[in-house]
């Protein structure tokens, strides 16, 4: 798979969100459980600062189960690998 990362012509780095929202959905999905949906918003200001919104909609309290570090981790990796970017922030969202 190859994502077109390119700069516009003020010289800007240009890639579309979605796709890195879909990476962070499936490397998410992937290392949890108990979930209805997950939703994923990314946003990229000045080439360097990636920050990172995961909404995760929970089917009921019990039943949901993650491990943090572990996914934040994984989530990490994928986008240094992607861009070779480090998330300032990662921030997780429950909502029943």
């Amino acid at each position: 798979m190859y994502i077109s990362i390119e700069r516009n012509s003020r010289g800007n780095l240009d890639i579309d969100e979605k796709i890195l929202s879909k990476i962070i959905e499936f490397d998410f999905s992937s290392n949890a459980t108990g979930f209805r949906k997950v939703k994923a918003s990314v946003s990229i200001h000045q080439e360097t600062n990636l920050f990172i919104v995961i909404r995760i909609y929970i089917i009921e309290k019990g039943l949901f189960l993650m491990d943090g570090l572990k996914v934040t981790s994984i989530i990490n990796d994928s986008i240094y690998k992607t861009l070779r970017i480090r998330p300032k922030n990662i921030a997780f969202a429950f909502i029943k």
